[in-house]
């Protein structure tokens, strides 16, 4: 019997390895080894990479390790681990902390099989690599490797074969799996499993006994000494549908679950109290899966798809609720009947490819009782769909689901939730490097920021803001989201004694105790592998925060407060300070973490090793957002032979209206000539100090011998006097801004404004005397002497000649 495996086509495109990309001098991961265990097991595993000498601690995204022994040596770790027996099978995320900063995530594995290493050479057909039945084996594929194992199987024994290699998230390895027999006859294969995210799985019942081959190479047979894998050989379960994909909290459903290898059988699973997604890991004969299923766990009843095909007969649902079921064959449609009230809104969205890992290419439809499509949607749930509906009138209506391609088989799964929309709130934090997931390193007595975002949805108003679980000592500056903000600058203090140390923390946002009653957490992404224009092929999703406290850093630096504001269609600058320890010279590179709405500001400034200051220009237009913002500057330097990071505090940064309204008249004047650039002045609000307008930007050739002109009470216009020299390029110039300067006892406000037009023309040509010619002679016309011939007599007289001429 072959798999029922389908295959997934993976997009023509270079990919890349995000791991590598990381911030600059951080510590970094670039093997483990091995890259999994074994549960309820003891293992040392050896971490290689840059930057580790000072290495603390590994920090574990889920439970189910203990780190037993720990030594950091140059740029390797070795630590001793304990594996509990009921660690979840599957991958799971790691980091390593220092002294300096915490690491790139890397993925490490977890099975229940006995952990086999592979042996070279095993790329010849006749000379496989024997392994047991039920193992892993930790492997590699080099340059155009093939690599055979060998398994014997009993007449009807199940072989399962699945494999991790692209979701190890080393490097971009396609992976092909294929299980032959002795005269090595392809029985089954599998290129790219859905389920699996490209990595592949295949099932296979042994006609009769024998040795079996299991060939694994690069797809398109290539490889590299990074294409590192884990391969799961036995008869475990391996589902590759369940249906229902889901149930209430608490609850205990009856599926049916179809395996790899065709098997069906059906099965209780006990639900756990939280809403969301739930790791299913299937358990049979006392054998488990690999890697577990995902399954929605939601308060709405199930509704499981009918084999009715008379839609009359189908039995409505109440709403809300979720509609489960199978497109087992090839135009497979179904339906499902639901009662609606008028006006009442769900929303239909469907599971399947983005969390079911389902095959299925959703197509959604809603359609009137007896007929009439009403609505219909393919994938605005990404990639799955997503419609919301508002019942026009009480009654029934018809759900319809098919794939898009018309496509079908006993695993094209899929879960559709109608409810009303819900209460959110998700929290995320934008990458300071590109495409790098951002962790949070604090130096002792010194604080680091990150841009927080907030998504609300189906809810306003202000939210409460704390760190749990984070390291001691470690403290949030500004623990508030007011209601009209969709992000703030996160300032996160060390206290000078707090000591060294690292912890995955919960970043908790919640509204107040009389607002909604809404909680939510943090959801970073960290990209591990991407394809073309950059798209998310593999990484790895969590809620919780990488916090770190680093050692004291050589230099601290200090935002000084602005005394006047930044106005709009004005200039300023962020004044920033350094103090250094004795000796220490390095670069420091400055960088505002956020600009106002309408504010910019220079990315690209520094204070150089025998400086101790800088100034940021920062701007805002004529339609920056008005308002008080805290302002932090990040610095970034050198210490201890790695790139450290560190904020000032926060300074409040005014962005004010503007002062003046100008209005500009057009001047006209000569080369070699003069004219006036007149600018009518409009009194906004007081300016409550001295203030000099100053012309700028006149062309070339144009001089204004009194450029700068203070302002004086009641003044309406101010007027330019300026000379055009004689080699001036005639045209006409838009070049024209007037500077209006305020100054005050704490500092200068500067506004300005534009653009005035000159217009420069030649002078006209001299008039010039020219003297006259004398007059021609007149001369008498003469009589002609004969009369002219007219054009008939011409002709009569040429034809004549012609006679004569020929008699």
């Amino acid at each position: 019997m072959r798999s029922l495996t389908v295959g997934l086509p993976l997009a023509a495109c270079f990919l890349y390895v995000c791991s590598v990309q990381l911030k600059a001098d951080q510590p970094t991961i670039t093997t483990i080894s091995p890259t999994g265990f074994q549960s309820g097991t003891e293992v040392e595993v050896v971490i290689t990479g840059a930057r580790l000498s000072d290495a603390k601690e590994l920090l574990f995204y889920d439970p189910g390790v203990e780190v037993k022994e720990f030594k950091a040596e140059g740029n390797k770790v070795t630590a001793k681990v304990k594996i509990s027996a009921d660690c979840e099978p599957g991958l799971h995320a790691m980091r390593l902390a220092s002294e300096t900063g915490i690491s790139n995530l890397r993925y490490y594995g977890v099975s229940p099989l006995q952990q086999i290493a592979e042996k070279e050479p095993n790329s010849d057909f006749s000379k496989p690599q024997p392994v047991p039945l039920n193992s892993t084996v930790h492997g590699i594929v080099q340059t155009e490797d093939v690599d055979y194992y060998s398994v014997d199987l009993t007449e009807g024994q199940k072989l399962t074969v699945e494999i991790e290699g692209l979701r190890l998230g080393t490097e971009f390895f396609d992976p092909f799996v294929a299980i032959l027999d002795s005269n090595r006859f392809e029985v089954a294969r599998s290129d790219d499993a859905p389920l699996l995210q490209q990595d592949c799985v295949c099932s296979y019942k042994a006609e009769k006994a024998g040795r079996y081959i299991v060939e694994v190479r690069e797809s398109a047979f290539g490889g590299n000494g990074r294409c590192v894998y884990r391969l799961h050989v036995g008869d475990f379960p391996r589902p590759m549908a369940i249906t229902p994909s889901g149930g209430r909290p608490g609850e205990k459903i009856r599926a049916r679950i179809v395996d790899a290898s065709g098997d069906v059988w059906s099965e209780e699973i006990q639900l756990p109290v939280e809403t969301g997604e739930f790791n299913y890991v299937a358990q049979r004969d006392g054998k488990s899966a690999p890697s577990p299923n995902k399954l929605r766990v939601i308060d709405l009843p199930n509704v499981i798809e009918s084999q009715e095909e008379d839609r009359s007969k189908l039995i409505a649902a109440e709403g809300p609720a979720a509609f489960n079921g199978v497109l087992e064959k090839h135009g497979d449609v179904d339906w499902f009947r639901i009662k609606g009230k008028k006006n009442q809104t769900l929303n239909f969205k469907v599971y399947a490819r983005k969390v079911l890992r389902s095959p299925l290419d959703s197509w959604l439809e809603i359609h009137k009782s007896k007929g009439g499509r009403l609505a219909a949607n393919d994938d605005s749930g990404g990639p799955d769909s997503l419609q919301a509906f508002k019942f026009p009138e009480d009654g029934e209506y018809l759900i319809a689901i098919r794939d898009q391609l018309n496509e079908g088989s006993p695993i094209h799964s899929y879960r559709i939730e109608v409810a009303p929309g819900q209460k959110g709130l998700n929290l995320s934090i934008d990458e300071l490097t590109r495409y790098v997931s951002q962790t949070v390193e604090v130096p002792q007595g010194g604080q680091m920021a990150v841009l927080l975002r907030a998504r609300r949805s189906g809810f306003s108003g202000d939210l409460g803001l704390r760190i749990e679980g984070g390291p001691a000592g470690v403290e949030l500056v500004n623990p508030k989201i007011a209601a009209n903000q969709s992000f703030i600058p996160m300032l996160v203090k060390a206290a000078p004694d707090a000591q060294p140390d690292a912890a995955l923390a919960d970043l908790v946002a919640e509204t107040l105790p009389d607002g909604a009653g809404v909680k939510g957490h943090l959801s970073q992404r960290t990209m591990l592998v991407r394809g073309q224009n950059n798209r998310d092929m593999w990484g790895h999703t969590a809620d919780k925060l990488s916090v770190a406290v680093t050692k004291e850093l050589p230099f601290k630096i200090e935002l000084e407060q602005p005394q006047v504001p930044l106005v709009r269609g004005g200039s300023s600058h962020y004044v920033v300070k350094a103090t250094r320890n004795e000796g220490y010279k390095d670069v420091i590179y400055l960088r505002v973490l956020y600009n106002p709405s309408g504010c910019s500001a220079s990315g690209s400034i520094r204070i150089d090793g025998d400086k101790t200051e800088a100034r940021i220009p920062v701007t805002a237009n004529t339609q920056a957002a008005i308002g008080n913002y805290p302002i932090t500057v990040l610095a970034r330097a050198r210490s201890r032979d790695a790139s450290v990071w560190c904020a000032t505090e926060f300074i409040n940064l005014e962005v004010a209206d503007s002062f003046f309204n100008f209005k500009f008249d057009k001047s006209v004047a000569e080369t070699g000539g003069s004219g006036i650039v007149a600018v009518g002045v409009e009194v906004k609000r007081p300016p409550e100090g001295e203030v000099e307008f100053e012309v700028v930007g006149l062309p070339a050739g144009v001089k204004c011998e009194t450029p700068k002109i203070k302002m004086t009470e009641g003044m309406k216009q101010v007027n330019f006097p300026f000379t055009v020299d004689p080699k001036a390029r005639v045209g006409q110039f838009k070049t024209v801004y007037i500077k209006a300067r305020i100054t005050r006892p704490g500092g200068t406000i500067l506004q300005t404004a534009g653009r005035g037009e000159i217009q420069l023309t030649a002078p006209p040509p001299a008039a010039t005397t020219v003297a006259a010619k004398p007059a021609a002679p007149k001369v008498k016309p003469t009589a002609p002497t004969t009369k002219p011939l007219s054009r008939l007599e011409q002709l009569r007289q040429a034809k004549g000649l012609l006679e004569g001429s020929q008699q």
